[in-house]
């Protein structure tokens, strides 16, 4: 059974400056990729976008006359999105579908490795199937390059064969917990509680499991006054009430059946 590659991202409150990475964006995989990895790319475009592309490349991460086994264009000036595969000195069959991205908008693209195709996720939502025509082991390189404002890429992650659950706990200064969040895919529950003076107080587990084995996900916590909200994937999942000083967090834990590809405290 496969199951989960998970993407995490924690946020206080406060909004910081956005950086960006140059493009054109070229890199050498350090490693070979493998089934139940992700390709994260994140950005933005302007209004005056046309196109940009991500390419997955053999040997080196340009066009010199190298297979590239997976090339995205993203295509403003035709309302599409272009997949195809160039091999042995040709583009092969174009797969097209209609580009979900406005211009001036920010975007979220993820590649997920799979043994027979490649996952294309944009915005949280599954965007198409792309079946491989060359051998997933045969990429070394990855580009990105066009219209666009890149924020971040991050390839890693993993299938767990066997994963049941996960947790991530706000720490205070004594040991206490303030916060513990507990997906279990066995019991299909979402726990929540906090933990003072050794002793944990009562759970909460009320909502719909909004985590998938095999999906990855983007999760957000927010320090509020009275409580802290809890959104997955963009939408609101719960709130928690403080049980203890909410200006008292100094750490972060997070433990089990996760692949953490991203931190980001605001």
């Amino acid at each position: 059974m496969l199951v989960l590659l998970d993407i995490i991202h924690w946020h206080i409150l406060g909004e910081d400056p956005v950086e960006t990475t140059p493009v054109p964006y070229r890199s050498l995989l350090q490693e070979k990729i493998e089934p139940g990895q992700t390709l994260i790319v994140k950005g933005s475009t302007i209004d005056e976008s046309q196109r940009f592309t991500i390419n997955l490349h053999c040997k080196s991460a340009d066009f010199s006359g190298n297979d590239v086994p997976l090339h995205i264009s993203v295509r403003f000036d035709e309302g599409k999105i272009v997949m195809n595969t160039f091999s042995n000195g040709e583009w092969g069959k174009e797969e097209r579908k209609s580009n979900p991205i406005k211009k001036g908008d920010s975007f979220d693209i993820r590649i997920r490795a799979h043994d027979d195709r490649f996952q294309i996720i944009i915005d949280q939502k599954e965007f198409k199937d792309y079946e491989h025509r060359l051998p997933l082991n045969t990429i070394t390189h990855l580009s990105i390059d066009g219209d666009l404002y890149l924020n971040h890429v991050h390839w890693g992650g993993k299938y767990y064969k066997k994963a049941k659950r996960f947790n991530i706990n706000l720490l205070r200064r004594n040991g206490d917990i303030a916060l513990h969040f507990n997906p279990r895919f066995d019991d299909k529950a979402v726990i929540r509680n906090a933990l003072a003076a050794n002793e944990w107080g009562n759970e909460e587990r009320e909502g719909k499991m909004p985590f998938e084995k095999g999906v990855g996900f983007d999760l957000a916590i927010k320090n509020d006054q009275y409580a802290f909200q809890i959104f997955v994937n963009g939408e609101r999942f719960t709130s928690f009430a403080h049980r203890s000083d909410p200006n008292d967090i100094c750490g972060l834990q997070i433990q089990g059946d996760i692949e953490v590809t991203g931190i980001q405290i605001q």
